[in-house]
């Protein structure tokens, strides 16, 4: 299968995904790889041909260069042997190929070692040239060997493997290196979230190389296209990462001239030779990055102060204490907040990838819940308790309920009729006629009733006076009688 590879650099923060670098780190940091000191090897022998036999002994694998580092090449080791007994005085033809997608783009890198001179010479490859060759001259005596050597790295490119065609008086051999790298793939990129709610974002990187890295980077890009439609403020987002414990909060930056809003989830991550790390990474957008502090306590809305809701509690600020229609005209709805799209990129940074890295994504935020406008009602509202009870009048008795021999008026129950009825709870201005025919109901028997606690009155204190005719059944006091210098 062919593979596709990729570099993320710490030096190139806006990063694309389909783009590849091999830019440093500016300030010299980044990973730290560390090769071992006896790879190890593979060996093919070819058929002898004419009194000579090859064989080749290759690196089991060419691990990739980091973008800020170079790998030591590995040495490709080439044995002729004389097997006729008449020994070989000739050329060694050594090809080096590169084969997979980026062979177009091959970066080569491949010393040769002279043997007049027994010392390694660099030999120039063209960016691009997937084939590079050289010749060497030997003088293999009889039944004897002479080595002949090259060393390589694949550099930065994608390749699946470099193979090693040798020839020599008519024998061959081939061997294949493959091209071992770190892939990286991310979970949970693109996806929709409301405003508070958290999105986890998992992590996997994987070290099929045989050497060990230290100190690797792994941050998370947000908004690489800029503010706009997207979250302004570092302080709007929340980021924390988890490595198998509990979650950790990390610091977040706001973007510059050249580079987007950031988070360094992982400063140094140590990746073990043929190793796997994992991670999870938990984003939250607040509510604050749609101007909002968040889904209640709005300007504006109902409840709050100065908003004009048409509250039934008197003496609340923006309504009518008596009626309770709002107090000014109704202001217009806020227009409905839109989506924010947040692009996301999750990578490790100074590392060559390979295969198909899944390092982007866009996360779409929807707004927090926003309350509903309230619109005032066309009915009025009746308040549960008025400010000012309004006594409701109510009609006193007529003059045909006293009696036509009285000589005196009685006196008229109406004013502490309407007395006793304005202290009564339920009396109120509402405009419900059950309710006022039973006010005008009541009144009219406390006034019946008090009429005729007055007669019982009167006709006690006539009784009271020994039963005389002459006395007027309207005095309600029985006249003095004198000291006894006056009559009788």
């Amino acid at each position: 299968m062919r593979r596709r590879l990729r570099a993320v650099m710490a030096g190139l923060m806006v990063v694309a995904a389909g783009s590849a670098t091999t830019a440093a780190f500016a300030d010299g940091s980044g990973p730290v790889a560390t090769s071992p000191g006896t790879p190890q090897t593979q060996t093919v022998s070819g058929v002898a041909v004419n009194g000579v036999a090859l064989s080749v002994t290759a690196p089991a694998q060419l691990p990739l260069d980091l973008p800020g580092q170079q790998l030591p090449e590995r040495e490709v080791d080439i044995t002729v042997k004389d097997v006729g007994g008449q020994g070989y005085t000739g050329t060694v033809s050594t090809t080096l190929t590169a084969d997979g997608a980026g062979a177009t783009s091959a970066t080569l890198r491949v010393d040769h070692y002279d043997l007049p001179s027994s010392s390694w010479q660099p030999q120039t490859v063209p960016v691009g040239q997937a084939s590079v060759g050289v010749t060497d001259d030997v003088t293999v005596p009889a039944n004897g060997t002479q080595v002949v050597k090259v060393r390589l790295s694949p550099g930065t490119a994608a390749l699946d493997d470099v193979k090693v065609n040798v020839a020599a008086n008519g024998a061959t051999a081939v061997a294949t290196m493959p091209v071992a790298g770190l892939s990286f793939q991310a979970s949970g990129l693109t996806g929709s979230a409301r405003a508070g709610a958290s999105t986890v974002l998992t992590g996997k990187l994987t070290n099929s190389t045989d050497v060990d890295l230290t100190g690797i980077p792994v941050k998370l890009l947000l908004c690489s296209s800029g503010s706009a439609g997207c979250v302004a403020h570092a302080s709007e987002v929340k980021v924390e990462v988890q490595t198998g414990g509990s979650w950790h909060t990390v610091s977040v930056s706001d973007a510059t001239a050249t580079t987007p809003m950031s988070a360094t989830v992982l400063p140094a991550l140590a990746l073990p030779a043929a190793s796997t790390a994992q991670f999870s990474v938990r984003v939250t957008i607040a509510a604050g990055a749609f101007g909002m502090s968040g889904s209640s306590g709005t300007p504006g809305s109902p409840g709050s102060p100065g908003s004009s809701g048409g509250s039934t509690t008197p003496g609340t600020p923006g309504s009518s204490a008596t009626t309770g229609q709002p107090s000014g005209p109704p202001t217009s709805a806020a227009p409905p907040a839109q989506p924010l799209t947040v692009p996301l990129v999750l990578a490790p940074v100074g590392l060559t990838l390979t295969g198909q890295p899944n390092v982007s994504g866009t996360l779409t935020v929807q707004p927090p819940p926003q309350p509903t406008p309230t619109t005032p009602s066309s009915t009025p509202s009746t308040p549960a308790t008025s400010a000012t009870p309004t006594p409701t009048p109510s009609d006193p008795p007529t003059t045909a309920d006293t009696p036509t021999d009285t000589p005196t008026a009685t006196p008229t129950p109406g004013p502490l009729v309407t007395t006793e009825v304005a202290s009564t709870p339920g009396a109120t201005s509402s405009g419900n006629p059950t309710l006022l025919v039973a006010v005008g109901l009541l009144a009219v028997c406390l006034a019946l009733v008090l009429w005729w606690g007055l007669m019982k009155r009167r006709e006690r204190l006539a009784r009271a006076d020994g039963g005389a005719g002459d006395v007027p059944l309207a005095h309600d006091e029985v006249e003095p009688h004198g000291d006894g210098d006056g009559e009788q």
